[in-house]
């Protein structure tokens, strides 16, 4: 046979690449010298350019509520690590159960993981994994390490095409054992990285306050999704086997750990609020009490609209967040402003700047015309990276309606950058500077967000 160089090239290109998706492995911060000084820093440029990059070609998941609850619990493990306050957690709208971490510190965890959980410790153990994979550099020294191995491919390519140019036979066996040679190396250094983000995880997980058994529970109950025929295999048993060395290692790990740990009431509304979002997941895991059976009915009436079929189930009245917002939104959407003024109002104290309050309370000041008082709650909030999408919807209306035009145009430029759509906040920003109503105090605003495009 004759291999032509561009076919060698073609070849080595399409080769797979090992990535970071949900792991589930941990050792003692076995960070290599040279990586040393770039673990206490995650670039925060990277991380902005990638969330705001998932956010706008990857089906995130926008509601205030649940990106609330995802950053709390997020942000209760890393704070234990060297990367806390620099991870951003995301949920992909997505059945497949996966989860995965990216080079600059935002993980993302599917939908279908979520609902495949049976405790809030199995799911904290993933994030924890994902935590690990941030603070230990994976990505970074997988990358690196790939680099090393494509480089000394390239080498034994080329002696292969010199080699086959004399003996076609001879050519070929080079290039196809330095091709092998080469994913075995880094199949072998991602399973080393799989186990020390066990053992850091499940460090993680047992400090943040709970069980660390939730590591193993989950990893076995992957093992057995991998062993049933009729199932459909995860992307991340696709791309990273479960070994019996790990599956015993992290349950050994577990074992000396504390075997208690909260679980919070927050992860169970989260789960069914997920689960009423996607229809077409039918998974039900564990038992549920009287009221969670209740707001899971809910959730399957609000995915239809069906608002006054909310009501009957939960009536008008609620002291959990989780059915106090649905019950708000419920009323919005039957037009009863007046009660979801009356629910929400008492706790905006309780939640102070906290946007799955402030979205559906401004939503039924607008729909009484009372524009001004839905502004002063709104322009009071300042925005972060994870603020939901849905907020700046809502900011825009309002602003607009209640007359600050130039806000309006800041908070349409704000939602445009978080999906990371520069150039088009840019023209925006732009534009509302020239407008002849813009205050001074909008103008300044305005400048400030365009020096840092």
């Amino acid at each position: 046979m004759r291999l032509s160089a561009t076919l060698i090239l073609l070849t080595l290109l399409a080769m797979p690449t090992a990535h970071a998706k949900l792991d589930l492995d941990i050792s003692d911060l076995n960070i290599p010298v040279g990586y040393a000084s770039g673990r206490s820093t995650v670039n925060h440029q990277k991380r902005l350019k990638i969330m705001r990059k998932l956010r706008g070609q990857y089906p995130i998941i926008e509601d205030p509520e649940l990106n609330r609850w995802i950053r709390n619990l997020g942000n209760k493990i890393a704070r234990y690590s060297s990367v806390r306050n620099k991870v951003h957690f995301l949920i992909a709208r997505n059945s497949e159960v996966n989860a995965f971490a990216t080079e600059g510190g935002v993980i993302v965890i599917h939908s279908g993981l979520i609902l495949h959980t049976s405790s809030e410790s199995e799911l904290a153990a993933v994030i924890a994994h994902e935590i690990a994979h941030v603070s230990q550099l994976h990505i970074t020294r997988l990358k690196a390490t790939s680099k090393r191995q494509l480089m000394g491919t390239g080498a034994a390519v080329l002696a292969g095409i010199l080699a086959g140019s004399k003996n076609a036979e001879v050519g070929g066996a080079i290039i196809t054992t330095a091709m092998a040679t080469q994913q075995h190396n880094i199949l072998s250094f991602s399973r080393e990285m799989e186990s020390e983000a066990d053992r850091v995880g499940i460090r993680l997980l047992s400090q943040a306050g709970f069980r660390a058994s939730g590591m193993p529970d989950f990893m076995e109950k992957l093992d057995r999704m991998n062993d049933n025929p009729h199932a459909q295999l995860t992307k991340y048993l696709q791309s990273h086997p479960l070994s019996i060395e790990r599956l015993s290692d992290t349950r050994s790990r577990a074992n000396r750990l504390s075997r208690h740990g909260r679980e919070s009431v927050d992860y169970l509304y989260a789960r069914e609020k997920i689960r009423g979002l996607d229809r077409q997941n039918r998974v039900v895991v564990g038992k549920k009490s009287p009221a969670l059976i209740k707001y899971a009915q809910a959730q399957k009436h609000m995915a239809r609209a069906q608002y006054r079929a909310v009501l009957q189930v939960l009536g008008t009245r609620a002291h959990r967040l989780p059915e106090m917002l649905t019950i708000a939104k419920a009323l919005n959407g039957s037009r009863q402003f007046e009660q979801t003024i009356a629910l929400l109002k008492p706790h905006t104290r309780t939640y102070i700047g906290e946007p799955a309050l402030l979205v559906p309370l401004s939503r039924a000041l607008m729909g009484l015309g009372r524009m001004d008082e839905a502004w002063r709650y709104l322009s009071k909030y300042v925005p972060t990276e994870q603020t939901s999408l849905e907020f700046f919807e809502v900011k825009q209306e309002v602003a607009r309606m209640s007359g600050h035009i130039g806000d309006a145009y800041i908070a349409v430029a704000e939602r445009n950058i978080r999906i990371g759509q520069l150039e088009r906040a840019k023209r925006q920003l732009e534009q509302a500077a020239k407008l002849p109503s813009v205050s001074l105090y909008e103008l300044g605003k305005i400048n400030a967000l365009l020096s840092r495009l």
